[in-house]
């Protein structure tokens, strides 16, 4: 009896591996999905703005902790600055702000922004450009 579990289990266990299929190496990688819209970033953009906390130190129209976004976004686009590579802590800040909400932001750099990826920073940064547009009078 014991040889007759052996040899049923030895062909299932052959059987299993014959029908095994390779899976060739570029059909194991997740496709690439397209380029999101510009209305689709905006409004990942400020989503993202509100989940990472963004929105708690700076409002859209009015000085928080930090400068509004209109007005952060105003001196970005007349000096023709990077926020990304502010955001990265790449650049210096070009905004006029105190000490006190440098040391915040910079913080804020080197902290939970480390973990934001690139594309989240590009989706926040069409927001913000865009936020005086969204949130005209």
């Amino acid at each position: 009896m014991r040889l007759i579990y052996f040899i049923v289990i030895a062909l299932l266990l052959y059987g299993c591996k014959e029908n095994t299929k390779l899976v060739p190496e570029a059909a194991k990688t997740m496709p690439q999905r397209g380029e999101l819209s510009q209305d689709s970033k905006i409004f990942l953009g400020n989503r993202l703005f509100s989940e990472k906390t963004c929105i708690t130190c700076h409002d859209i129209n009015q000085k928080k902790v930090g400068p509004s976004v209109i007005e952060i976004m105003k001196i970005y686009k007349e000096k023709d600055g990077d926020i990304v590579a502010f955001l990265k802590g790449q650049s210096k800040p070009i905004v006029d702000t105190t000490a006190t909400q440098v040391a915040i932001m910079q913080a804020n750099i080197d902290g939970f922004l480390q973990n934001i990826s690139d594309e989240e920073l590009s989706t926040i940064t069409t927001y913000m450009m865009h936020v005086d547009q969204l949130h005209a009078d």
